[in-house]
């Protein structure tokens, strides 16, 4: 999960119709944080105003799943455009009709395709 102290298009068109609000998701980051920090906090905004420069540093490969009905897809799509530019290995998934959560049930079509694509990138040299 990933924010910042700027609302972005997607927390503003999709608040409060899948199942979350961005007054939830605030809530959510201010217990998560440290006291006094806001939602640009590395650990919540790693390429934001107070993120460090990944440029260099090693991550494994990564695999970001965004759910195109989830208010927070904007900072999804962010966090995979930036370890990409940071010159990181990584694939983006993104399901433009699936909702927060669509992985944790499996009664939907992407459920099967996001563990399909898990299963792929797992055993995989990506």
């Amino acid at each position: 999960m990933f924010g910042g102290q700027e609302r972005t298009a997607s927390e503003k068109r999709l608040d409060g119709k899948y199942f979350v609000t961005t007054q939830d998701r605030d809530w959510y980051w201010k217990a998560f944080l440290p006291e006094g920090e806001d939602r640009d906090h590395p650990a919540c905004n790693p390429f934001g105003p107070k993120g460090q420069i990944l440029e260099g540093i090693k991550f494994p490969k990564s695999l970001v799943v965004v759910a195109g009905l989830d208010l927070i897809q904007d900072w999804q799509l962010a966090y995979a455009k930036g370890l990409e530019k940071a010159g990181q290995d990584v694939k983006l998934l993104y399901l433009e009709q699936a909702t927060i959560g669509f992985y944790l049930l499996p009664n939907n079509n992407y459920f099967y395709t996001v563990m399909d694509e898990i299963s792929n990138f797992v055993s995989s040299d990506c």
